[in-house]
């Protein structure tokens, strides 16, 4: 029951259009690629800053705490 699955043969060359289309989609695609990895990697930053920064007011409350024992 199964038939002979052959690869799709088309005699047509590669059009300008459809080159242009491939590599439109292409460069889109990659801008978009690049826009989510930065944003990926901004919020990560922003939760690393913000930890930092919470790490330090505790350390000096902290310290300010211990100094006036």
């Amino acid at each position: 029951m199964s038939k002979e699955v052959r690869p799709r043969e088309s005699k047509k060359p590669l059009t300008v259009r459809h080159a242009a289309a491939v590599a439109a989609v292409a460069v889109i695609g990659a801008i978009i690629a690049f826009w989510v990895l930065s944003s990926i990697v901004g919020i990560f930053f922003f939760i690393v800053k913000l930890a930092v920064v919470v790490a330090l007011i505790g350390g000096v409350f902290w310290l300010l705490h211990r100094f006036r024992r």
